[in-house]
């Protein structure tokens, strides 16, 4: 709703930026911090109820204070169920007493609190529910100083959290879920309920049997981006999710291969780094990337600088039998390479579209000579480079 223009002559007491419209003014306060868009209402009563007609709002439970996370997460929920009322008082000499703000982008991130959970759950719902929301984000973590042992029972509330607000994850766009514990089949039913959500990161999260694979099966979700950062599960299982695009991986803890790629036919970006242990032998391509990944243009791997200490050998020598005997240390290192060689014919249908391709982490001293069927089996490659 547009509010009605104010007068734009000016007096002597009334700075030119205050005779502005409100919607102009709340232009403005949109492209700040929401601290400084708060505190810039405090100017004066003709800016007072401007934060109220915000309908991009960012939400960061690190800006707010308290002696405990408890405190803190008090003060955030009071200022989410503040802002994102939905019916805010007008300016003085508008005319009638209220007016509906719909918010189009919401932005929280709040700690994994169970006595605010509610309070945030029905407040969001009540926001999105006018259906103007093109845009709503959630990153939970949790607080410092959580007791570990307690990781999986956070994860069984984030995902009862999830099921008793279904039309607050219903319009989730991106999810940042960081240092929670999942069921085996906890994120395909979490991406499943999350009906527009197109960007999800699970950083330093396992599964409850780190010996399991985290399986996604997801044919029917929009979900376009995967970044699973330090996920502690055996390897990660991409068996259905068509319109996946992007996906970063990242641990140490994976088995070989470590990623498997079923049905993403849209898949571009895929950004692969990890850890081998010595007793894993080094895997092809072909075995982690999908036939259906023909529209793949962009191949990150990063090896982390990664050695491995072979042997110490212990040599004493003595110079003299004046000079005392000294011992002589020589150690050496293996550089560890966890991709393997093969046919470029059997990658030729998954390369050809590869464009650019980066090397990240390898010592100097290795021998690139086993890149060459890389180069053979992608035609369309432009850029390809080996960084620190």
């Amino acid at each position: 709703m547009e509010s009605p223009p104010h007068k734009l002559n000016v007096g002597r007491d009334e700075d030119r930026i205050s005779a502005l419209t409100d919607d102009l003014l709340v232009g403005i306060l949109e492209r700040l911090d929401l601290r400084e868009a708060v505190r810039a209402s405090a100017l004066s009563s003709r800016w007072r109820h401007l934060p109220y007609r915000l309908s991009r709002l960012h939400l960061e439970v690190g800006h707010f204070q308290g002696a405990t996370p408890l405190e803190v997460m008090d003060a955030f929920t009071g200022a989410a169920q503040r802002l994102l009322s939905l019916v805010v008082p007008l300016a003085e000499g508008e005319g009638g007493s209220a007016a509906i703000i719909p918010i189009k982008a919401l932005v929280l991130s709040f700690y994994m609190s169970p006595p605010h959970l509610s309070a945030i759950g029905r407040t969001v719902e009540d926001a999105v529910s006018y259906g103007k929301t093109e845009y709503l984000e959630f990153s939970i973590s949790l607080p410092r100083g959580s007791n570990a042992s307690l990781l999986a029972e956070f994860g069984q509330q984030f995902m009862s959290f999830s099921q008793a607000y279904p039309v607050a994850f219903w319009w989730l766009t991106r999810l940042t879920l960081k240092n929670l514990v999942f069921g085996h089949s906890d994120v395909t039913e979490l991406i499943n309920a999350c009906n527009k959500l197109k960007h999800l990161t699970l950083s330093s999260c396992r599964l409850v049997d780190q010996r399991s694979a985290l399986r996604i099966d997801t044919p029917c979700s929009g979900l376009r981006r995967l970044d699973c950062i330090r996920f502690r599960c055996e390897r990660i299982e991409l068996i259905s999710v068509p319109e996946l695009r992007t996906v970063l991986c990242c641990s140490r803890h994976y088995e070989n291969p470590p990623v498997r790629f079923g049905d993403v036919p849209q898949l571009c970006h895929v950004n692969l780094g990890y850890l081998a242990k010595v007793s894993q032998a080094p895997f092809m391509l072909s075995e982690c990337l999908s036939r259906s990944s023909r529209n793949l243009s962009k191949l990150n791997l990063n090896f982390f600088s990664q050695t491995v200490k072979l042997i110490s050998v212990h040599l004493h020598i003595t110079r003299s039998s004046i000079l005392p005997i000294s011992a002589v240390y020589f150690v050496f290192f293996m550089l560890q390479i966890w991709i393997q060689p093969e046919q470029p014919k059997r990658l030729t249908a998954i390369f050809r579209n590869l464009t650019d391709m980066y090397l990240f982490g390898i010592f100097p001293e290795c021998d690139l000579s086993w890149t060459l069927f890389i180069l053979e089996a992608a035609p369309a490659l432009r850029n390809f480079k080996s960084l620190d």
